[in-house]
């Protein structure tokens, strides 16, 4: 069965508008946290399978993960985020568009604003920080909420449902993983059970 979230339900990093019972810090957005250079959008399209994610409300008991995104024209990136619960076995669906967040530099970097159901597009909330495009990506974001507050997102995807033995693959993975990522905060997404569907 496939419902539609009412609101918002983002994943792949699957951005949300909101925040709700997120992963919360008592500081400003950080600014050390670096995004790939000369990012290839088109290298990049696809399918994504979630691995990991910082949890938010709306998330909760799903798994399954994927996202896959297209290219609608020269500037412009389709979303399509679906998941599945194993609780209640349920699928859920969110389409959105993805730009660059600052197309006019000379270096494309990989920041891109994602926005769900029509929303305005117009915040930076999905920082690519390294990705092979072949095996994986590591994907963070943060919203300012207020002037020492900040609520941070985290998603790891990976091309396939289990991750690559690719050697160089995982050095760099969970490199960028333990150098950026809060790892008492990761929910491990469950892509392996049988009922698992291929949206």
């Amino acid at each position: 069965m496939m419902v539609k979230f009412p609101l918002l339900f983002t994943v792949l990093v699957l951005l949300s508008t909101v925040t709700v019972n997120a992963v919360l810090y008592d500081r400003p957005c950080r600014t050390d946290v670096p995004v790939v250079q000369n990012f290839a959008l088109t290298r990049y399209l696809g399918k994504w399978y979630e691995l990991q994610r910082f949890e938010k409300d709306f998330q909760t008991n799903y798994d399954c993960v994927q996202a896959e995104y297209g290219l609608l024209d020269p500037t412009t990136v389709s979303v399509r985020n679906s998941a599945y619960s194993l609780v209640n076995e349920t699928s859920i669906e969110a389409i959105g568009t993805a730009k660059f967040s600052f197309p006019e530099q000379d270096i494309v970097q990989a920041k891109l604003n994602v926005s769900f159901f029509g929303a305005p597009n117009d915040r930076s909330n999905y920082w690519v920080i390294d990705t092979d495009y072949e095996h994986f990506s590591i994907v963070w974001a943060c919203e300012q909420l207020g002037e020492d507050r900040s609520s941070e997102g985290y998603w790891f995807l990976s091309r396939t449902r289990r991750f690559t033995d690719d050697v160089e693959a995982n050095t760099r993975a969970f490199h960028a993983i333990r150098q950026y990522i809060d790892r008492t905060e990761i929910r491990f997404t469950n892509q392996l059970d049988e009922r698992c569907p291929d949206f």
